[in-house]
């Protein structure tokens, strides 16, 4: 099943990494479809505005990498193809605190 602060290999344009962020309630409700923020290996966009900075030892991807809140996207679950990594509680958290910030919340 799939989780809250799960990372994952999302098949989209093209296989990228990214991190579950619906709710637990949600992904308990047999739906296809899950909310994923983006990672992406640029470092440089860590400091723009709700974005959160990824350790590899974190996310189990092979390089850093930076959540993009605002590339917030809803995706078909079996385009999840490849589980890697949990993020921690905290780190679930900033992400959260990001989408807030996007999003105006």
């Amino acid at each position: 099943m799939v989780t809250r602060g799960s990372v994952y290999w999302v098949d989209l344009d093209k296989r990228r990494p990214c991190v579950v962020v619906s709710s637990q309630e949600v992904l308990g409700v047999d739906v296809w479809q899950t909310h994923v923020v983006p990672l992406t290996s640029n470092l440089d966009r860590a400091g723009l505005a709700g974005n959160v900075l990824l350790e590899s030892t974190v996310t189990g991807l092979p390089k850093d990498s930076v959540a993009v809140p605002l590339g917030l996207e809803l995706v078909d679950r079996k385009w999840l193809v490849g589980r890697t990594g949990q993020l921690p509680r905290a780190l679930v958290d900033t992400v959260d605190d990001g989408l807030r910030a996007v999003l105006g919340l």
